[in-house]
């Protein structure tokens, strides 16, 4: 369960950022200008970006459960390589070449964010876990 909640409680950090990151993209990219109705469309694309990862993460921490492993990182490595597969699965049956390669720089442009999010936040969780387990050592 702790596991499921490192991700739940990381979730909404990855919305923002991704979010974020995609609004600058929108901006200073190619043909890029400053609009306010960029900012809901970010948000939305942050959203999903976040939401497939999670999903993903949660799926396979479920899977995990089941033969008994409860870390985060073979969870979120997994994931990864999972939504990697489903997506090159999908580059390949997609017919129109153009079609094919803007659907899959989309997806993978999107869920960047997200992935480096998790990863960070994941990190920073255990290196505060293990700042306090040394500070709390009884002097010998």
């Amino acid at each position: 369960m702790q596991t499921v909640r490192r991700f739940l409680v990381l979730a909404p950090v990855a919305v923002v950022v991704t979010a974020a990151a995609y609004l600058i993209y929108l901006m200073v990219g190619p043909g890029g200008s400053v609009d306010l109705r960029l900012v809901g469309a970010a948000l939305l694309v942050g959203l999903l970006g976040a939401a497939i990862v999670l999903v993903a993460v949660l799926a396979v921490v479920g899977l995990l459960r089941l033969w008994g492993v409860s870390n985060a990182w073979a969870a979120l490595g997994l994931a990864f390589g999972v939504v990697a597969v489903i997506q090159g699965i999908d580059y390949a049956t997609i017919g129109d070449d153009d079609w094919r390669m803007l659907t899959f720089q989309v997806l993978a442009g999107v869920q960047v964010p997200s992935w480096l999010t998790f990863a960070a936040g994941l990190l920073v969780g255990d290196l505060r876990n293990r700042a306090t387990r040394n500070a709390v050592r009884p002097a010998a």
